[in-house]
């Protein structure tokens, strides 16, 4: 996301701006929210679940934090 994607957002979330998008599926665009979502989870319980032996609680952290940073930071 770009510095201008960013504005926007906050702008969009601050704002009582109401816009109608059209030809958007709702229910399509719900699904893919909660896929995205599942797969999120899915990322980060594999992340946390995995064994001691492979991956010291820092470096787990720090992969977590990694895989957002990416996702929201970039």
């Amino acid at each position: 996301m770009n510095y201008f994607e960013k504005l926007l957002l906050i702008y969009l979330q601050t704002s009582k701006l109401e816009a109608k998008v059209t030809g958007l599926d709702m229910d399509g665009f719900r699904k893919a929210l909660n896929d995205e979502g599942k797969r999120r989870l899915e990322v980060v319980e594999q992340i946390v679940f995995e064994d001691s032996d492979l991956r010291s609680d820092a470096q787990k952290v720090a992969a977590l934090k990694l895989c957002f940073q990416k996702d929201f930071y970039a």
